[in-house]
């Protein structure tokens, strides 16, 4: 992050250095963390919130690459860190999203479903968006952005990712993945998995 504060980048047509804070958090409440840093963000008056998953390694240049791909939502795709480490994407099939090799050379930005937190990139402008439609569809404007939710019989559980990115594309905005900084973003397990990882370990 320490190099985006030094490039310059184009903001509303003007060349500008980006002004960087950093908000953390630590709870065994996942949703109720993610609200608060939200909310933090919006206090301080934040254009974009970038999350980033302390399990995460990402290159240096990760939030300029986001920024430069001009999208209201966009983040990464990698693999989960329990076996047999699926990906975290879903596209909009309601299949799982592979990131390849030759994916990332191709430089793909695709639309998908959903994806995990790990690395993505928010205009925060969408959260007046969501907000709207949820009041134009009688819901209220003050509910939260992430939650965990029961289906089914009760026993299955959409993780608070899928929850809000379910509002958000309820409020008629794509979310994207960036394949070619997926294939460079590892998740911290046991040991670093990447991409090149997935279906590839052994079943445990």
């Amino acid at each position: 992050m320490f190099r985006s504060g030094r490039t310059q980048i184009n903001f509303n047509g003007e060349a500008v250095l980006p002004e960087i804070d950093v908000f953390m958090g630590t709870s065994s409440l996942l949703p109720q963390l993610r609200n608060m840093l939200v909310k933090a963000a919006a206090e301080w008056g934040a254009n974009y919130l970038l999350w980033i998953d302390a399990d995460q390694s990402f290159p240096e240049e990760a939030l300029l690459r986001l920024l430069s791909l001009n999208l209201p939502v966009v983040g990464v795709n990698y693999p989960r860190r329990g076996p047999p480490h699926l990906p975290t994407a879903v596209g909009l099939d309601g299949e799982l999203l592979y990131t390849t090799e030759e994916a990332a050379k191709a430089q793909d930005v695709v639309p998908v479903l959903h994806m995990g937190f790990g690395c993505c990139l928010l205009d925060m402008s969408i959260l007046d968006t969501i907000r709207a439609h949820a009041l134009a569809n009688g819901k209220p404007e003050s509910g939260p952005l992430f939650a965990t939710e029961l289906v089914g019989d009760g026993t299955r559980i959409i993780g608070e990712d899928v929850f809000f990115f379910r509002q958000v594309r309820d409020a008629g905005i794509a979310v994207h993945v960036d394949q070619a900084l997926s294939w460079n973003i590892g998740h911290v397990a046991q040991r670093e998995l990447t991409n090149a990882d997935v279906g590839h370990l052994p079943q445990t």
